[in-house]
């Protein structure tokens, strides 16, 4: 069983808990301030369902970014200058021992701070000053690709170190030079090998995007939050929450299940 098969429930469980999250919608509750049709019902479904645009668009940007991180990090994991690999290492610790909800909250009040104390020669560089007015946005973006890059460092670097030495060694006696045998003979492997973990991490940066709305981020668990202080229905509006994740979780897993069975490890 694949990483992302473990990541859910099986597919009986998955369809179990379906009509266990809809008895809500028969007769449990009030849902009324929820569903389109009246003025406020309006206002509060299209704001709930809105926020998901801000929960898509952080968890793209953290995947690619935080998978760009995870490849060069493995990469330069395996190099053979060792402060090469001393920095990456301590990298990927210090992630992956600092909370997220933490990292969030440094990187949006502190850090700006921590810029304005630097020297006028470092802070005036390119790039510093959007970081000295950090956004909500930006700061959650920065937070889940870093913390999402660690975990993706050990998973692309024992991808990559799944290939057998003997395929590499018979890449370079064809007369390959290494970039070209990585790109050609390690990576389509290594990827193939990486789609269960890689699947597993995604999900769990999709979920982590919920913290985003602790510094200030609209996405939609900020939304449903804000919302349930102003009408005062937990029950319904969390549910709705629910089924918001599920929906997107669901939709990703049925992606990732697909380029399993298109890409087999031992294909």
């Amino acid at each position: 069983m694949s990483v992302s098969d473990r990541s859910l429930p099986p597919r009986g469980g998955r369809l179990f808990f379906v009509p266990v999250l809809c008895l809500p919608l028969a007769g449990c509750g009030d849902w009324a301030p929820l569903l389109p049709g009246t003025p406020a019902g309006d206002k509060n479904f299209w704001s709930l369902v809105l926020g998901l645009q801000y929960t898509l668009l952080l968890s793209v940007y953290a995947i690619v970014i935080g998978s760009l991180i995870g490849l060069v990090g493995a990469m330069l994991a395996r190099s053979g200058f060792r402060a090469l690999r001393r920095a990456v290492w301590l990298y990927v610790e210090t992630f992956r021992m600092v909370p997220l909800f933490v990292l969030l909250l440094w990187i949006y009040y502190a850090l700006p701070i921590a810029i304005n104390e630097l020297p006028d020669s470092i802070s005036d560089l390119p790039g510093f000053d959007a970081l000295r007015r950090m956004e909500p946005f930006t700061a959650a973006i920065i937070g889940l690709s870093l913390n999402a890059g660690a975990f993706l460092v050990e998973i692309f670097r024992a991808g990559i170190e799944s290939v057998g030495k003997p395929q590499v060694d018979a890449g370079l006696a064809f007369g390959m030079s290494r970039p070209l045998v990585m790109r050609r003979i390690i990576l389509p492997q290594a990827t193939r090998r990486m789609l269960p973990p890689m699947t597993s991490q995604f999900i769990s940066i999709v979920k982590d995007s919920s913290l985003a709305g602790v510094i200030g981020v609209m996405e939609v668990t900020r939304r449903a939050t804000l919302l349930q202080t102003q009408i005062l229905h937990p029950m319904e509006i969390y549910t709705f929450l629910t089924l918001e994740y599920m929906a997107i979780l669901v939709l990703l897993t049925a992606l990732a299940r697909y380029l399993e069975r298109r890409y087999p490890q031992h294909g």
